[in-house]
């Protein structure tokens, strides 16, 4: 590959040490997860900085990062579109839903579904949501193998197995505790490599600001030269997805109060957003140094290897490995929380002892790990594994979640149509069309919407009450905390 000629020792050591910290950091976090809350929501007591990082983190992988620049590369500022809807969908969960999360206490999304409408919307909402986590754990590994087989030059197989190996073996051991702990330090490398350190020496490298706008095409410093149906794909792509996300709700509950997750939530959205202008502004200088660039995917690593000192290379390109680690082991923890707490527990074993817990939520994960490897083996594209997990969770669960959170009545049975009807949609949209572009999602989500609002319609007399009322959800919570002092006086 191109620029990997350009690496030191030095960067190569950083690298490794990168690679050795985050294993070390990994087992650590181990002695912490000796319960089912540990492992699976870190006993539900991040503080704020600890929580802000966690989630920043969580949200800009591998794709956020190698493909921004990808996108800065062909479309300059346009390409903020990708990050920036991140970063919007977070800021609006902040604002929407981390409140009643906080108060729910409860492991998976699928949970809040079957409160609102009932164990077979669960069954359906269970299904839908961990398509949606499986797929999002195989992008990232992906995306793991892509950049090490850029940056080291080994075999793309091995280096996704390697990677990927890493990631599940410390989220096997330690869970949430562990992903939190690789987390922290995945969000400072990232923060220091790509957020700070890569635009200051590409812009220096390119000659400064100046210099880099003269050397790009004029429609590279506006944000809609993407054109407004691409730069429209992906808000459809990721704000619904970012708002009722697994992954995303998972590391709210991890949360210590009401106020950490909402405050920390919305400023993990706002980090995305300026991480998006860093992203663009990586590719937009490859574009102004080296603009026939055989590959614009290989943008980020070649601009990296090409254009900054020695040292900082081996953080910058450290930070990308974060930032796809960072992202699979929260999805891949997510996806094994759905199979332990709505597969496992509603249909083999409804009450585990507390030390089997812990056992099983390890096995889940560990067989999570698995199958995530061989799909990422066998998939191989990034792409289409990022169309089919939103499609699927934006196109057929957004619809009746949120409506469980706006409504104060609705039918049980507008949920579960919905679910269904969304889900048929966005099936058949794939077969039909593909899985790329925006449609997938907005047929489901429209059929999926219009079903809800008939069923709701004919169903009048079954209405009930919200069980996500505010009111009522500060009565469980009371419940839940005296159930809890009862039990720790006992």
């Amino acid at each position: 590959m191109e620029g990997l000629a350009s690496l030191s020792t030095i960067d190569f050591v950083i690298i490794a040490l990168y690679f050795i910290v985050i294993i070390v950091v990994g087992f650590l976090g181990a002695k912490f997860a000796k319960t089912k809350e540990d492992y699976l929501v870190a006993g539900r007591r991040l503080s704020f900085p600890m929580f802000f990082g966690c989630m920043a983190a969580l949200t800009l992988g591998g794709g956020s990062t190698l493909g921004s620049a990808e996108l800065g590369y062909n479309f300059g500022l346009g390409g903020i579109w990708l990050n920036l809807s991140i970063g919007v969908g977070l800021i609006i969960a902040g604002f929407l839903v981390t409140s009643k999360l906080s108060k729910l206490r409860a492991l998976s999304v699928n949970e809040v579904v079957e409160k609102s409408y009932g164990p077979l919307a669960r069954i359906f909402s269970a299904v839908l949501t961990l398509i949606y986590t499986l797929v999002l754990s195989v992008t990232q590994v992906i995306a793991i193998g892509t950049i090490i087989h850029g940056v080291l030059g080994i075999d793309a197989t091995l280096s996704m197995v390697v990677g990927g190996g890493i990631v599940i073996l410390y989220t096997f051991v330690g869970g949430m505790w562990s992903v939190t702990m690789t987390d922290i330090v995945q969000f400072v490398v990232k923060t220091i490599g790509i957020l700070i350190l890569a635009p200051i020496f590409c812009i220096a490298a390119a000659g400064g600001w100046d210099a880099l706008v003269s050397a790009v095409p004029q429609g590279y410093m506006s944000p809609t030269n993407m054109g407004f149906d691409r730069s429209f794909a992906y808000v459809v792509l990721y704000v619904p997805g970012l708002i009722i996300g697994q992954d995303i709700w998972q590391r709210i509950f991890t949360a210590k109060n009401e106020k950490v997750s909402k405050t920390g939530t919305i400023c993990a959205g706002f980090y995305s957003i300026l991480y998006a202008l860093a992203t663009v502004v990586i590719g937009m200088t490859v574009f102004a140094l080296l603009p026939d660039l055989s590959n614009p995917e290989d943008a980020f690593v070649i601009g990296v290897a090409s254009f900054l000192p020695e040292g900082v290379r081996g953080i910058i390109l450290a930070a990308a490995m974060a930032a796809a680690m960072s992202v699979s082991s929260g999805t891949i923890l997510a996806s094994s929380t759905i199979l332990y707490n709505d597969i496992y527990v509603r249909f083999i074993n409804k009450k585990p002892t507390k030390m089997h817990e812990v056992n099983v939520t390890r096995v889940c994960a560990l067989i999570i790990g698995v199958i995530v490897m061989i799909c990422a083996l066998w998939i191989n594209n990034v792409l289409v594994g990022i169309d089919i997990c939103y499609g699927y969770l934006s196109g057929a669960v957004f619809v009746p979640l949120v409506a469980s959170f706006v409504l104060k009545r609705f039918s049980p049975k507008a949920g579960l149509v919905s679910l269904a009807v969304g889900g048929i949609i966005v099936t058949a949209c794939f077969i039909t069309m593909g899985t790329s572009g925006s449609t997938p999602i907005v047929a489901g989500m429209i059929g999926g919407l219009v079903s809800y609002i008939i069923v709701n319609i004919i169903d009048k007399k079954n209405r009930i009450e919200s069980p996500l009322d505010d009111e009522e959800l500060d009565r469980q919570l009371a419940e839940m905390e005296a159930a809890d002092a009862q039990a720790q006086k006992e």
